[in-house]
């Protein structure tokens, strides 16, 4: 996972240029991170853990991918609030990386671990779908305990 995450391509196919619909490997895996630590922030007693998973000085908070308000900690989906200027994407990929290796996934059943709950969905689905919108609906489908299978 650490790998792939940390590609420096995340919109060229390997074939040259960017076709309309292309997705990358690289943004389905951050789509993924950030849909599980969503709902560990939602679900997994976040506010003791947050420092813990996040690490204190984090990039997640410098991006603003991760935010606070009155409500508590959550993730910002929408990349224009993200600031990439300051905190390259690779170093978000990374937190992302260890903020959901750090917990588990206890909302589907039997615990299992973030790393091995991402893993899963990569093996079934990745190079599977066509678009942006069938990635994200197939990810909130399966963090959310679905199959997958929108």
């Amino acid at each position: 996972m650490a790998v792939t995450a940390c590609s420096a391509s995340d919109t060229e196919p390997e074939s040259g240029g960017v076709s309309p619909g292309y997705v990358s490997k690289g943004w389905v895996e951050r789509e993924v991170m950030l849909h599980i630590l969503d709902r560990m922030l939602t679900d997994n007693e976040p506010e003791e853990k947050v420092e813990v998973i996040t690490g204190g000085q984090n990039p997640l908070f410098e991006s603003h991918v991760l935010k606070e308000d009155e409500g508590g900690h959550y993730i910002e989906f929408d990349k224009d609030e993200w600031d990439n200027e300051e905190v390259p994407l690779h170093r978000v990929d990374v937190a992302l990386i260890y903020a959901t290796n750090f917990d588990e996934v206890t909302w589907c059943g039997e615990p299992v671990g973030g790393e091995e709950f991402f893993d899963s969905y990569m093996e079934e689905f990745w190079d599977n779908l066509d678009s942006h919108d069938e990635y994200t609906a197939s990810i909130a489908d399966y963090v959310d305990c679905g199959d997958g299978r929108v």
